[in-house]
């Protein structure tokens, strides 16, 4: 490839002359051109210095100039300092918090005693007063393994930015699996103080934090909330690595989360930084708003809590005096769930989140008299009308959770009565309706907005696929929702009380939607439709009511048996390879449980037996077990539960993928009700909601009534068709049939074949998409598309010809993927025979005329033979596609066992990049004569050690590593002795030890033991230097290969 289109310079130069040229960095190549020492380029003593002292220092002397080269020492010691059992990510968070708060040093008082002062590392108010420089291809050496990192980025010194890039052909998925977690492991200490990681090709580009999946890294793609928006590192660069930018991001919107007892770190997203700073805008503009901050509109699942918790921070951080916030909800549940976030985000200090919580509405009142940082309150604890209004001389400033319920009513009357000067947002994950004057009147107009549509372009939120099952059961008789059922069922949900009135006014509304013939036609529906879904993820079912919600539990385990004896049925009659996916499945319904979630009441007991149902048994799963944490655990096996209120809103599972709906709801219960399936979630490709009561229809005629989408039209829709979802489907078969047909091979035939010959056009098929890399990533894309989209469709939804079709696609796919199992005792060569032999023996002829299989004597394999073999296969490239697998995992064995056989691998590396520029017939034969020679080679290689007079392979890599070409027979004689003993002094010395490579000093006296042993033992040719740098090769081999005791 020409330089000018490798990834040096298309990528990383840009990158390089976008940051100097218009962002202001000191941009400076380093790869052959750093001059290590005091004086040199960066004043790094040696590759293992991460932390750039010569601009750390001169930083905190610019910032403190009160600060003494004592202090200096101080502060730099503190900052590199680390426990030994601390994780990375603790690192991360210790370090993160002395960058951003400051290193405490000691100052001596003129009386003589002394105090603790914070030495400021970085100025983030002047952010031209910071040192920002970013290195080109720096060499960073780890303990053991040495790497060139593409682009690191300093400020003061201190290495904040990490940034991999790879060729604009490459997926950007590539430089975290192949690069990024390489790094993690072979030289970790670079994160220590690492704020953002940055991965991209030039043309896409994705940002996240240490300790994140790739699911959770994202896209930064405007610099402004109505932009469009381009997934390019240009972009990225732009909204992150302007000076101010990259300090506000590093300063406020970084987050270390404990919930669950674990830490993760949060980054905020490129819509939540937006949405924060216009918050911030309106706040500092609050008086000539009256208070009104506006409303901060982002869907459900875009994580809006976490906003909340940036905004406060970020107030606190920017604006002077202690401003109080009030974090307002209007249940229970939500009130505990985002004091949690605050206490698990550290913005409580190290006071538990319960002391903020308002008890009573006297204890509110006391709260507000005094100047607490932060108070959490239902809006129903404002129940004080003959309260005085109360005038802080401190800022107030509610945050109201779901802004659109919790303004109504007389309790938001008495909050705007008792604190007339605060300022108020409000929170929705919701779009407002037009008719919906009072939340505006109260928090004003929106101040940010991230609708469905923009999520899901952005990958914050899975799309939504809809489906009216309602309609495809037949005798469904569905009443006719109004607006007044609609108003009924929503109060009677809010008030036990209500639920009388509902059952007396709809009588015969609630009668049709509760009457035993269709709950169970809807429940026989799920069983069959869910069990069909059995990969996707977890189900919630809405119902009705509270006794609907335990009637359709029992429907549903009565058609789960049925279903279950079904299934068993049909494995007895099925063909070999579909009673393997029929048992699967089988498991996964018997291992399936299912639960029923309400809130108790009075009386339930009674209220049930009427019913003739028994709610103890599920009242006791509930109370003695968590199922909320069960049900968010994607590995365990509650899969199914059933609620009509509880877990509607504010209660997120991830792995949840369908939602089953009937019950009526309004409008903003729907709209958060269905984004319970719309998280994002390893694995899972979108959400999708089933719908038996037609209340979608009436959500799709609401949101043209909303006022949401500032561009003026409406509500973005979130749900799909799916029919969009089958059409999808077809659409990707036909362009998988039509790019096997182009490398001349018809679905049709491996479809209609059977026994053997069926295996023989599996083969065959797979055979012809590998022929080249792209041939096989093209093939891929499709087969695993189909794979994911597969998995939202049930039997009913297609053809039985087009899942056939399906299914022979995913068994080329599944034969591309298989990974041979290598047996490592046995002979490379034999195993080369079973490989080619294997392929050899299945051919299109019937079973009956079929030619007996080649047979190999295995004492004495044939290198002839083996390739005049090779030369009847058919399916070559297969052939070099196992063969490629095999030597490369024989290659690693070899390697991990002997360093110095580097130019076997090199042999290999060369052979494979030869047969993927070329990739014709010709050169099939020729990569497979270069395999079987090289295979030839390190055959022999192996055995070496028998040869050499060595007991095993491991002394032998001792006396590689160890050998000169210069020595005497003599000289050869001694060192294998040297070899002998010294591999054994190791091991009786690491048998003595534990854990030996988790302490200093037991790492010492393994290296002296080298030291020592070679210092005595070796011939006289070897000098001080060489022992010296044979000592470091041998401590790094015993290092990496005998962690335990041999």
């Amino acid at each position: 490839m020409s330089y000018d289109y490798s990834e040096n310079i298309l990528v990383q130069e840009s990158a390089g002359n976008l940051l100097r040229d218009e962002l202001g960095w000191d941009v400076r190549f380093a790869y052959n051109t750093e001059v290590l020492g005091k004086n040199g380029t960066f004043g790094r003593e040696s590759y293992k210095e991460i932390l750039l002292l010569r601009y750390f220092h001169e930083a905190l002397k610019t910032l403190n100039p009160w600060i003494n080269e004592s202090q200096i020492s101080e502060a730099q010691k503190a900052l590199e300092n680390r426990l030994s059992t601390s994780s990375p990510l603790q690192v991360n968070e210790e370090k993160y918090f002395l960058i951003r708060d400051g290193i405490p040093v000691t100052v001596k008082k003129p009386n003589g005693q002394t105090e603790t002062k914070k030495a400021v590392v970085i100025d983030f108010q002047n952010p031209d007063n910071n040192y920002f420089l970013a290195v080109k291809e720096l060499k960073i050496h780890g303990d053991l393994y040495r790497r060139r990192t593409d682009l690191v980025g300093f400020v003061n010194g201190i290495p904040l930015l990490f940034v991999e890039l790879k060729k604009n052909t490459v997926d950007v998925q590539n430089a975290y699996e192949n690069n990024y977690t390489d790094y993690q492991d072979t030289i970790p200490h670079l994160f220590y103080y690492n704020a953002f990681l940055m991965l991209s090709n030039g043309t896409g580009a994705k940002i996240g934090t240490l300790g994140s999946k790739y699911e959770f890294f994202h896209e930064w793609k405007r610099l402004a909330e109505k932009e469009q928006g381009s997934v390019a590192l240009e972009t990225m660069l732009r909204g992150i690595c302007r000076k101010e930018n990259f300090l506000d991001l590093f300063e406020n919107f970084i987050l270390y989360d404990h919930s669950g007892g674990h830490t993760a770190k949060i980054l905020a997203r490129n819509h939540q930084y937006l949405g924060v700073n216009e918050a911030m805008k309106a706040y500092a503009a609050r008086k000539r708003n009256d208070g009104k901050l506006g409303v901060f509109w982002h869907t459900q699942g875009s994580g809006k809590s976490y906003s909340m918790v940036f905004l406060a921070q970020k107030v606190r951080r920017k604006f002077e005096g202690s401003p109080t916030f009030v974090i307002l909800t209007d249940r229970e549940e939500f009130n505990s769930q985002i004091s949690d976030t605050f206490e698990n985000c550290g913005l409580l200090g190290k006071t538990k989140a319960a002391k903020f919580i308002a008890t009573s509405g006297d204890d509110l009142v006391q709260k507000l008299k005094g100047n607490p940082s932060f108070i959490f309150t239902l809006i129903q604890k404002f129940n004080k009308p003959s309260a005085e209004p109360i005038y802080p001389d401190h800022d107030i400033i509610i945050m109201s959770d779901e802004a659109h319920r919790s303004q109504y009513g007389i309790f938001a009357d008495h909050m705007m009565k008792l604190l007339p000067t605060a300022a108020r947002i409000g929170f929705t994950g919701t779009p407002l309706l037009s008719s919906d004057n009072i939340t505006a009147r109260t928090f004003g107009g929106y101040v940010s907005v991230y609708d469905f549509k923009r999520a899901v372009e952005d990958g914050a939120t899975v799309p939504l696929y809809y489906e009216n099952r309602g309609e495809k059961i037949a005798d469904l008789h569905n009443p006719k929702i109004t607006e007044q059922i609609l108003d009924a069922i929503e109060n009677a949900d809010l008030d036990v009380d209500q639920q009388d009135k509902l059952e007396a006014e709809f009588a015969k509304e609630i009668h049709l939607l509760t009457a035993e013939p269709r709950l169970k036609s809807i429940a026989r529906d799920f069983v069959n439709h869910y069990s069909d879904l059995w990969t996707s993820g977890k189900a919630m079912f809405v119902c009705l009511n509270k006794v609907t919600c335990v009637r359709m539990y029992n429907y549903v385990q009565e058609y789960w048996k049925e279903e279950i004896g079904n299934l068993k049925a049909k494995i007895k009659t099925a063909t070999r390879q579909e009673a393997q996916e029929l048992k699967r499945r089988l498991k996964w319904m018997q291992e399936t449980e299912m639960a029923v979630v309400i809130s108790q009441e009075q009386n339930e007991i009674q209220t049930f037996k009427k019913w003739d149902l028994d709610i103890k048994y599920h009242r006791a799963k509930m109370e003695k077990r968590e199922l909320d944490k069960e049900f968010k655990d994607s590995k365990n096996p509650l899969r199914v539960v059933f609620v009509c209120a509880m877990w509607l809103t504010g209660f997120d599972v991830k792995c949840l993928s369908c939602l089953y709906l009937d019950k009526p709801l309004k409008a903003h219960t729907l709209m958060q009700t269905i984004a319970r399936a719309n998280r994002v979630s390893e694995g899972k490709s979108n959400g999708l909601i089933i719908d038996y009561i037609g209340i979608v229809k009436a959500l799709r005629k609401a949101l043209a009534d909303y006022t949401a989408n500032v561009g003026g039209n409406g509500g973005t829709d979130p749900t799909v068709d799916k029919d969009e979802l089958i059409a999808r489907i077809m659409e990707t078969l036909e362009k998988a049939k039509a790019f096997l047909l182009e490398k001349d091979f018809d679905l049709q035939m491996l479809m209609d074949a059977y026994d053997f010959m069926k295996l023989s056009y599996l083969q065959e098929a797979a055979n012809a998409v590998c022929g080249t890399i792209e041939d096989k990533k093209t093939f891929t894309t499709y087969a695993s598309e189909l794979k994911r989209l597969m998995k939202y469709i049930d039997r009913d939804d297609i053809t039985g010809y087009t899942r056939r079709e399906y299914e022979a696609i995913a068994a080329v796919y599944a034969e591309l993927q298989k990974k041979r199992k290598h047996v490592n005792t046995t002979d490379l060569m034999v195993q080369i025979n079973t490989i080619i032999s294997s392929y050899v023996e299945i051919q299109h002829t019937p079973t009956m005329i079929r030619e007996e299989p080649c047979r190999f004597d295995i004492s004495a394999i044939d290198f002839d033979l083996l390739c005049r073999e090779f030369a009847k296969v058919k399916k070559k490239n297969l052939v070099l596609k196992d063969l490629e697998e095999l030597i490369q995992m024989k290659l690693d064995q070899m390697l991990f066992a002997n360093p110095e056989r580097i130019n076997y691998y090199e042999r290999y590396q060369q052979i494979i990049d030869d047969y993927n520029r070329e990739q014709d017939r010709a050169t099939i034969e020729k990569t497979f004569m270069d395999l079987m020679d090289l295979a030839n080679s390190m055959n022999q290689e192996e055995q070496r050690y028998v040869r050499e007079g060595f007991s095993s392979d491991e002394e032998l890599s001792l006396y590689d590593m160890l050998f000169r070409e210069d020595l005497s027979k003599n000289d050869i004689k001694k060192l294998k002795e040297v070899t002998t003993t010294l591999l054994q002094k190791i091991k009786a010395k690491i048998s003595e030890l534990d854990h030996w490579t988790d302490k200093q000093e037991t790492k010492a006296a393994v290296d002296n033991l080298i030291r020592d042993t070679l210092w005595a033992q070796l011939p006289e040719c070897y000098d001080e230097v060489s022992i010296s740098v044979y000592r470091q090769q041998i401590y790094e081999y015993v290092y990496t290969r005998y962690k335990a005791a041999a």
